[in-house]
């Protein structure tokens, strides 16, 4: 029997887990999905009902806004730059547009990554890259790429939320120049120097590298459904060739070319995710119920060790109010493994209260 590559999904769904765990539905703070706790930049909230003026009118065909965040925010040709209904629309579109039949995947990762391969009629060669350092990563890498015409690389991965440093994938990219390096940067700005591992700039821009880029996570704009493909202009010509017109909707196209503009909520959004991230690491690390590993972006992936089913966890956190992502649909990560984001203060302060009191209660 064939493989279903459409049964998977996401987090953000708590009334499928109410369901299946037997409970009856309530309001929950979702720590499923790994939004911007600020939510959207008052520049684009204060713009919304302006645009309604607007709604009788075509969007450009090619997502021109788009296109101007990228070219004002980080100095990116308009050539360099595809723009897309998220960043998930362009993950299906370049390996098709490349034609693509094979790809090295480290796991766990984004499932999309993975699906992108198998829909397109190829293959896809998995490695385990949970634990060791950089150097173990590359190593693999090196090992694999001969079997593959591609690596799917999640910078910071999701869910493990490993980065590797931009220096390190450029060097990669020029050491197997006929390969292709697919780079997912979708949680990149929430980090502490973006600019050490991103590849978000002119001067690293390489014709075998494609970097996926999403505005809707830092930016809390899930709805709208905004994110672009980077690369040489090149390369990103031979795509364009293969991508449908007016995927970009007017609000979203708006929307983008004002974020160019919320510096400020750009600065507070890094300095509360560092602040929290610090203060949910102290935790973790001296949780009794659960190992975790080290926080880089706003997501902890951990492993639930109180009692031999997750489901106990699941189950004792909705209860509470509180929606975590099961992490056992990641390839690579049955044993008990979730995920939760890091939100504001009093929401992250909520979690830890609700994690202690369950702790309380298993041990």
């Amino acid at each position: 029997m064939a493989a279903d590559h459409t049964a998977h999904r996401h987090g953000g769904d708590p009334a499928a887990d109410f369901q299946r765990l037997g409970l009856a539905p309530r309001p929950v703070l979702d720590f499923s999905v790994n939004i911007n706790p600020l939510g959207p930049p008052p520049e684009i909230t204060a713009a919304w009902n302006g645009w309604c003026d607007d709604i009788h009118r075509y969007p450009t065909p090619d997502g021109r806004g788009v296109t101007r965040y990228y070219e004002e925010r980080f100095g990116l040709a308009p050539a360099s730059v595809a723009a897309g209904n998220g960043s998930t629309e362009l993950i299906y579109l370049v390996p098709r547009a490349l034609g693509l039949k094979t790809a090295a995947v480290a796991t766990p990762a984004f499932h999309d990554y993975r699906r992108s391969i198998l829909v397109n009629g190829g293959k896809v060669v998995e490695f385990p890259a949970m634990a060791g350092t950089e150097e173990e990563w590359e190593r693999k890498v090196v090992e694999l790429l001969p079997r593959a015409q591609a690596l799917w690389v999640g910078n910071p991965n999701n869910p493990t939320g490993r980065l590797i440093e931009a220096e390190r994938l450029l060097n990669l990219a020029e050491r197997f120049p006929e390969k292709w390096f697919l780079v997912d940067e979708a949680f990149i700005q929430f980090v502490a120097q973006p600019e050490n591992n991103s590849l978000l700039h002119p001067s690293r821009l390489r014709k075998n590298i494609v970097v996926f880029h999403s505005l809707t996570k830092f930016y809390a704009l899930a709805g709208l459904r905004i994110g672009a493909a980077i690369g040489h202009p090149h390369t990103m010509a031979a795509i364009r060739r293969h991508k449908e017109p007016w995927s970009v909707n007017l609000p979203a196209e708006r929307a983008a070319e004002g974020l160019a503009a919320a510096t400020d909520y750009e600065l507070s959004s890094r300095q509360l995710m560092a602040e929290e991230r610090k203060v949910m690491t102290v935790f973790v690390r001296e949780s009794p119920i659960m190992a975790a590993l080290a926080p880089t972006a706003n997501f902890i992936l951990a492993r639930w060790t109180a009692t031999p089913d997750l489901d106990d966890l699941l189950r004792g956190m909705l209860r509470r109010g509180i929606h975590l992502r099961d992490a056992r649909n990641f390839s690579g990560l049955a044993d008990n493994w979730f995920r939760f984001a890091i939100l504001g203060v009093g929401e992250n302060e909520r979690l830890r209260r609700a994690f202690g009191e369950l702790a309380g209660e298993v041990r």
